[in-house]
């Protein structure tokens, strides 16, 4: 098979994951039947039949009880990383020039296990500055990127979570870690003043993919006599930092729906 027929076959695949993708969930809410995904195609039944049959085999898609079919979590999954590996990418270039920019330590961090992970951290090359902390864990409760990891969640779930994180915290505590990040939710910056440790300011702001929704955290962190001053003008360039990471919309390509 040549390389042509290849793309071609690829290219079909994807364009019966998109429709799948973009079925209406009120006329679709369990999903969609072969004849549905033939008609919106414009392809013969049968050869959909086969490719569905095959996106099943790989976990690709999924059948219910009624016989329609939808996208599997499986798919959802790979996606997701393919997102974080590409931002993490994305990051490296954007967090080098902020923290040249800052002359601090950058972090890009994700939620892992309730828990705020480093995955990503750029030195500002100062004789003294934050650790880099990547492939490490802190409670999420202690941090500017914990904050900033949870600006979309209900309030109850963040006094949850914010329990969770640090059991032998007080109620008060709980609290006034849910009144921050209110308070970051305006500024679009979260700031944890010396909470993490007596002489450390952190800044963190969310990072959101294509939807809008919060996929990691970008954080400033540093000496608190150096940073304290310059708490709002650091916020607004680690928001506008956040902003150029936002992944785009994905394009369908050429030729996917309504081609055979």
């Amino acid at each position: 098979m040549s390389t042509g027929q290849k793309q071609s076959g690829a290219a079909k695949i994807m364009a019966v994951l998109e429709v799948l993708g973009t079925a209406d969930a009120v006329l679709h809410p369990h999903g969609m039947t072969v004849s549905e995904v033939s008609r919106a195609l414009g392809r013969d039944k049968s050869i959909v039949s086969r490719q569905l049959k095959s996106l099943l085999e790989s976990g690709l898609v999924s059948r219910g009880p009624a016989g329609c079919f939808e996208l599997s979590w499986r798919l959802y999954a790979l996606a997701s990383r393919a997102g974080d590996q590409h931002l993490a990418k994305k990051a490296g270039p954007v967090m080098r020039k902020l923290t040249d920019h800052v002359r601090e330590r950058t972090h890009l961090t994700v939620l892992s296990d309730g828990e705020v992970l480093t995955v990503r951290s750029e030195s500002s090359r100062r004789s003294i500055e934050t650790q880099g902390w990547v492939g490490r864990t802190i409670p999420v409760g202690r941090s500017s990127s914990g904050m900033a990891l949870l600006m979309d969640h209900d309030d109850d779930q963040i006094l949850e979570i914010a329990h969770a994180s640090d059991p032998n915290g007080s109620k008060s505590q709980a609290v006034a870690f849910l009144e921050e990040i209110k308070r970051s939710r305006q500024r679009q910056y979260s700031v944890a003043n010396r909470i993490f440790d007596p002489e450390i300011i952190g800044i963190g702001t969310p990072v959101r993919d294509f939807s809008g929704r919060i996929i990691a955290a970008l954080n400033i962190s540093g000496p608190a006599l150096r940073i304290e001053d310059h708490v709002h003008p650091f916020g607004s360039h680690l928001v506008a930092a956040a902003g150029s990471l936002r992944q785009p919309l994905p394009s369908a390509g050429p030729g996917a729906i309504g081609h055979s």
